[in-house]
């Protein structure tokens, strides 16, 4: 999903709050060299042996200090055109497959956590975008687990900002919020549940099997090219009192929203599906889990789905 972007002039009238709210620093000149004085948030962001920016890559395989120059551009005061440099130098069609990224997150954490309500918006959307990836991408995992404590303020932050979300917005930032918490597989998947497609093997015959749940009906079926979805079945949803771990999580989190499609959708994702070809039920969720999820670097902060069923 790709990052979305908050284009418009800088509030430069929020300079006062921001310096108020962030810890003392100075700025970091262009050569390289370190001119801050007190230990404070540019001081992090620009410590190259902390980070090793020089080691890092952005997308167009440039060294990652810009990266690190923008960041700290970022903690001194907020500015639009600064954060839309960063995207660009970070994501890649909704993705980031650099180094330079992964590096970022701690600094991202902080810029949401000390930044106004507007630039904490655009941390925590750029940093979701960065972790969605690891979905797809494992070259640079180290760099993720070797902060931990960065995904954990990321992620509270996230749940924090859903207090009063609903409608597309509330499906968004739940997403983030779940790839912060270690559910990449989850954050990175359509929950468009008035026409939502899946498809995986049955886990007993192999079967290709299609996964419809939307206004045109909640059912597993076997696409034909030329017939469409024939030998449907319809879907089991669980009841909401039955789910269990991160299925009970979301289920409450759009439920609070006021969002009866998302709920009425994760039921049927979260409870269980027919074979068409040999007539087996199993756990939709836990299946589709299985069978998209690679390793993560990440120890998942929600507690995983009840696999036992």
């Amino acid at each position: 999903m790709p990052a979305t972007r908050h284009d418009g002039p800088s509030r430069g009238g929020a300079h006062g709050e921001w310096q108020k709210r962030m810890p003392d620093h100075e700025p970091w000149s262009e050569g390289g060299s370190r001119r801050c004085v007190r230990q404070g948030m540019t001081d992090v962001v620009l410590d190259r042996s902390v980070l090793g920016w020089r080691s890092t890559r952005d997308v167009r395989g440039a060294s990652g200090v810009s990266v690190g120059m923008l960041l700290g551009r970022l903690a001194q005061q907020p500015d639009a055109a600064v954060w839309d440099e960063l995207e660009d130098r970070l994501v890649v069609e909704g993705e980031c497959c650099c180094s330079a990224g992964f590096a970022a997150l701690p600094e991202l954490g902080r810029l949401a956590e000390f930044g106004t309500d507007e630039h904490r918006d655009r941390a925590l959307d750029l940093a979701a975008t960065i972790v969605r990836t690891l979905h797809r991408y494992d070259e640079h995992d180290d760099l993720v687990r070797a902060n931990p404590e960065a995904l954990a303020v990321l992620h509270r932050l996230a749940q924090a900002r859903l207090r009063g979300c609903a409608g597309p917005e509330l499906v968004r930032q739940l997403q983030d919020t779940l790839a912060f918490a270690g559910y990449t597989l989850w954050a990175s998947i359509s929950l468009d549940f008035t026409d939502e497609h899946y498809h995986l093997d049955c886990p007993h015959c192999t079967t290709r099997l299609a996964i419809v749940i939307g206004d045109y009906g909640r059912y597993s079926a076997i696409r034909d090219h030329n017939d469409g979805d024939i030998h449907r079945v319809p879907l089991s949803p669980a009841e909401p009192e039955d789910l269990t771990g991160i299925g009970r999580w979301v289920h409450g989190i759009a439920t609070m929203g006021g969002d009866t499609t998302l709920a009425d959708g994760l039921t049927c994702l979260f409870g269980r599906a027919t074979c068409s070809m040999c007539g087996s039920r199993f756990n939709l969720a836990d299946w589709l889990e299985a069978e998209y999820s690679p390793g993560q670097p990440i120890d998942p902060i929600v507690p995983r789905t009840d696999r036992s069923a």
